[in-house]
């Protein structure tokens, strides 16, 4: 379900105000509302969406067929508001919105756009939104602008989202609503340096020239607001007729201080030191180590160091690290520690875990995940492909545990955005032959005898074109190893006009003259210290890795992830405020999603001697998959793999 930090605010009470219009609901002229419609509206007002959505579809089955259409859409508009954005999709397509009343039609846009939005289709939402009909009431035109303002959001678009947020400021009835919309304006403004803030809005009005200068003072006074004061009093009188309301200074200050780094003075660190996991763990505590000593002697917290090792003991270990005065846990770092964690109802203080787990229970409140998950990777592949513009994918992958997770998230990723079905061939990653499964999944012997049909054309003066393929980029996952095998595979079996998707586990970090040809092309997500060889930062890569003894420098990628894991923790608090910036990491741009799971969104590059850097994996949330025509499925494949 989006976030609807304005948006909260302001529907459940429009709706009722909708709804108790003598024109909202379809009755005999003399005929009171339905006491039913009447008690579905204060479900809704009370946010208990589903039962409001229930009533308005009970009404639905028993109502005419112009009431049903309104019912209808009431039902859709609640279950919106519930995150149930298919059952509501499903009700919409039900609906018949040329019976609605005309006052009606506007909503039933209104609602279609809220359901794109939620649906991460922010360009259909704005479609939809083009212009306020004249018949709008206030009610509605507030609704048009607060869902304006959360798809250019969505989109990143700073200047057309200030831009929404001023206008919805002028509109809205109460200074509490209006509070919380002018206190987002300049967090916003304050995030831009005023250079950029100039290219956003090169020929401001009046009215947003005021913000523009109050978010200069803002900045030039970050942590003092006794001292603004009569820089303050100076802006009011170059701008007495300014819509800022009396308390937003407070306000802002208030919030600011919410998203403050939190001061951390005592960290302990859960790290095994022997077993399977011990080799990692040093990697990782060189690399947390390295950023501690990097801190200037005034801002180093205490570090402590706890052996891990046995898993069975995390809750005794983490009263200890409690009791010894931690404010805050890094760690720890097996899967099996972490899901006991996950499953507790509480925990004594914050715990950064250096795993990700799933479990039936909701996480403690205070329990944070962060990993180098190789599932997120493939999701980030998704993302970016349908950035890119591809709609047909073909997936090759590994019959390994991790493989079929890494192809799972990839195709529940793509079906997220709006991908349809896809070609999809495992392959044994033992096998020292990758022919026979590439072969299958580029359909090789049928596109040999197009080219063949093609070549035969061209020599008797023939028209001939090439038929679809069904397929435009190739996601490909494997090691260096194999993807060294199956990218000349791909080439061999006429697919070399594809573009071969991959993820940072196709390669270590560098490209051999003898790997050059089997590699170079390829197109990965990569984290930002890989490609860091800055000699003046002690923290790059450059600086870094000579440290690594030689049997770790398949742990080299645990070096920037402790110093991540390090360098985040007074920023955890902030990163779950929505609306905020990522956090620039070493490996890569963090954020939390709704599980408190800190995921990146990851370099782009392109491998070549020095890799060619494409881009930054964008938000979810502004990405589709455009239409495509159908699919060739590989039939062989398993409904799972497929």
């Amino acid at each position: 379900m989006r976030n609807r930090t304005i948006s909260q605010l302001l529907f459940p009470v429009m709706f009722l105000l909708l709804l108790a219009g003598c024109n909202t609901i379809p009755v005999r002229p003399a005929a009171p509302v339905d006491p039913q419609a009447v008690h579905a509206a204060r479900m809704f007002e009370q946010q208990r969406y589903e039962a409001a959505a229930d009533l308005y579809l009970d009404l639905a089955q028993r109502a005419a067929n112009d009431a049903r259409n309104l019912y209808l859409l009431f039902a859709a508009d609640s279950l919106i508001h519930d995150g149930q954005l298919d059952k509501a999709g499903s009700i919409l397509q039900q609906l018949d919105a040329t019976t609605l009343p005309r006052d009606q039609q506007f909503r039933h846009r209104l609602t279609r756009a809220d359901l794109a939005l939620g649906r991460r289709q922010p360009e259909e939402a704005l479609d939809l939104l083009a212009a306020i009909p004249p018949s709008a009431s206030n009610d509605e035109i507030i609704r048009f602008h607060t869902t304006r303002a959360a798809a250019f959001r969505e989109r990143q678009d700073a200047t057309r989202y200030i831009t929404e947020l001023i206008t919805l400021d002028q509109l809205l009835p109460t200074d509490e609503e209006r509070l919380q919309v002018q206190t987002e304006i300049l967090s916003v403004l304050t995030r831009h340096s005023p250079q950029a803030l100039k290219t956003l809005f090169p020929s401001p009005d009046a009215t947003t020239r005021g913000w523009l200068e109050l978010a200069g003072l803002l900045r030039d006074f970050p942590n003092a607001p006794g001292e603004i004061i009569a820089p303050y009093r100076e802006w009011r009188d170059l701008y007495p007729d300014h819509p800022a309301v009396p308390d937003l200074l407070t306000s802002y200050y208030s919030r600011q201080q919410q998203q403050a780094p939190v001061e951390v003075n005592q960290i302990a660190v859960l790290l095994p030191l022997e077993g399977r996991y011990a080799a990692p763990a040093r990697a990782i505590r060189d690399g947390l180590m390295s950023a501690w000593y990097n801190d200037p002697d005034e801002h180093r917290p205490r570090i402590k160091f706890y052996d891990s090792s046995n898993s069975e003991q995390i809750w005794p270990l983490l009263n200890q690290v409690a009791d010894e005065g931690a404010d805050i846990v890094i760690g720890p770092l097996s899967k099996q520690a972490v899901v006991q964690l996950a499953r507790a109802g509480g925990l004594p203080l914050p715990v950064l875990a250096l795993n990700q787990v799933s479990t039936d229970s909701v996480p403690p409140q205070n329990l944070y995940q962060y990993s180098l998950s190789p599932e997120d990777e493939a999701r980030q592949v998704a993302v970016w492909a349908a950035y890119q513009g591809y709609r047909e994918p073909a997936l090759l992958y590994p019959s390994s545990s991790l493989g079929q997770r890494m192809a799972t998230a990839f195709m529940e990723t793509w079906r997220e955005l709006g991908g349809g079905s896809m070609r999809s061939q495992a392959y044994d990653p033992a096998s020292k032959d990758f022919s026979t499964p590439v072969a299958r999944l580029v359909m090789s012997a049928q596109r040999k005898a197009q080219l063949e049909e093609q070549k035969k054309a061209r020599e008797e003066n023939m028209e001939y074109t090439l038929p679809p393929r069904g397929m435009d980029f190739i996601f490909a996952i494997g090691n260096k190893q194999q993807m060294r095998q199956i990218r000349p595979m791909l080439q061999f079996h006429f697919a070399e006009d594809l573009p071969v998707l991959s993820t940072s586990r196709a390669w270590d970090g560098r490209l051999r003259n003898d790997e050059s040809f089997d590699l170079t092309g390829i197109i990965l997500p990569e984290m930002p210290w890989m490609l860091d060889t800055d000699a003046d930062n002690p923290l790059s890569r450059k600086n870094l890795e000579e440290y690594l003894a030689r049997g770790e420098r398949k742990y080299l990628r645990l070096l920037p992830m402790g110093i991540d894991a390090y360098q985040v923790l007074p920023h955890l608090g902030k990163l779950e405020t929505a609306g905020l910036p990522p956090f620039k990491g070493n490996t890569g741009l963090l954020y939390l999603d709704d599980k408190r799971q800190l995921l990146r969104r990851m370099t782009w590059i392109s491998l070549q001697a020095q890799p060619r850097i494409l881009g930054i994996t964008p938000p979810a949330s502004a990405v589709s998959v455009l239409p495509a025509a159908p699919l060739n499925i590989d039939e062989s494949a398993t409904p799972a793999q497929r």
